[in-house]
């Protein structure tokens, strides 16, 4: 990689920019025409201490075609610049521009530009010895004629280690335990990170995948392979209400529609030919009419075929067909009440 161009002024930016405020980018002044693009402008993270890496990534959206653009990223003094890149890849090495007392890192995308295209750069930095708080601030611009869109970012820089609080007074000012202890806040800063999030591991939605199944004991559920991630979230969310109106035709219909995503059509088997005569007889098993099986169903569903990978035969196929019917069949045990008893079909959707 090329080390950026240094440039003491503006080489091709507008004659209507001007510096921007300390620690800033060269920004544009106002009444510009609407920009053909959008941009995004983000930090890996939101507070640092000094000597630790910050890397910027910005995103320019096209929404309009334009021939060609250039964006500039602010550089605050306080970082130093490190590594770049940009994609998709640029022939042009990018230059670092300096006027007064704002820096920035200038990309120019000389070719023209399609709407809908993405071009992403990211801008790796170090930020710099610091003996009181401070807070940085870094201005993505990107310029295509009149056209102007921007977005900054600030970042919190801690001179000194959170952990001093917990120590005595006279420590606050010993600027050596104020670094010292930055070692032990990197070491615990995760672990601290996952106790803050913590109600995320609880929620079907925000929790990581490895812990779907663990958490699905809590609710007496059990997931196999066949299960998606979105499907195990889905019915996760559900399972409260689930267990409310289990054994209940709704509580089936929606149970089999989180996994398969069909609406099934269950028809529940009664005596339509009801009948009194000599030949009627009473009894503990008795079924009123004729030909009909009490306590029955039937479930109905129409399902989209199952779908081979590259290489997979029919015998994947059926396999693959017969695994999902077992899961089916599996969840109507769990959901049906026990004395009943049922008739499963399903047909292709492309049949």
């Amino acid at each position: 990689m090329s080390e950026p161009q240094t440039v003491t002024a503006p080489p091709i930016l507008s004659p209507d920019l001007e510096a921007a405020t300390p620690g800033g980018a060269l920004i544009a002044q106002p009444g510009a025409s609407p920009a053909p693009f959008a941009v995004s402008h983000v930090a890996d993270h939101y507070w640092r201490y000094p000597g630790e890496p910050l890397t910027f990534f910005t995103r320019v959206d096209i929404l309009s075609a334009v021939p060609g653009f250039t964006l500039q990223i602010g550089l605050p003094a306080e970082a130093t610049p490190g590594e770049y890149s940009a994609r998709p890849a640029l022939d042009a090495v990018p230059e670092l521009v300096i006027a007064e007392d704002a820096r920035a890192l200038v990309w120019r995308v000389e070719r023209a530009a399609n709407a809908g295209e993405r071009f992403e750069f990211t801008l790796e930095t170090t930020v710099s010895p610091a003996q009181t708080d401070l807070t940085l601030e870094s201005v993505a611009l990107a310029i295509a004629g009149e056209g102007r869109a921007r977005e900054s970012v600030e970042v919190a820089v801690k001179a000194k280690g959170r952990y001093l609080k917990y120590l005595p007074a006279l420590y606050y000012d010993d600027e050596l335990m104020g670094r010292f202890l930055m070692l032990f806040e990197s070491l615990w800063n995760h672990v601290e990170a996952r106790i803050e999030n913590i109600h995320y591991y609880f929620d079907p939605k925000m929790t990581p995948s490895d812990f779907l199944r663990w958490l699905a004991t809590w609710s007496d559920l059990a997931f196999d392979d066949r299960w998606t991630d979105e499907q195990q979230r889905k019915l996760l969310a559900s399972a409260a209400r689930l267990y409310r109106i289990r054994g209940t035709r709704p509580g089936l219909v929606e149970h089999l529609e989180i996994y398969t995503g069909q609406r099934a059509i269950i028809t529940e088997h009664r005596a339509n030919n009801f009948r009194l005569g000599k030949d009627s007889r009473l009894g503990p098993s008795i079924a009123l009419g004729r030909n009909n099986r009490p306590h029955s169903f039937t479930v109905f569903l129409r399902l989209p075929a199952v779908t081979l990978a590259e290489g997979e035969d029919e015998n994947v196929r059926r396999r693959k067909e017969h695994e999902r019917r077992r899961t089916i069949e599996s969840i109507i045990e769990i959901e049906k009440p026990a004395h009943t008893t049922y008739a499963l079909i399903i047909e292709n959707e492309d049949a």
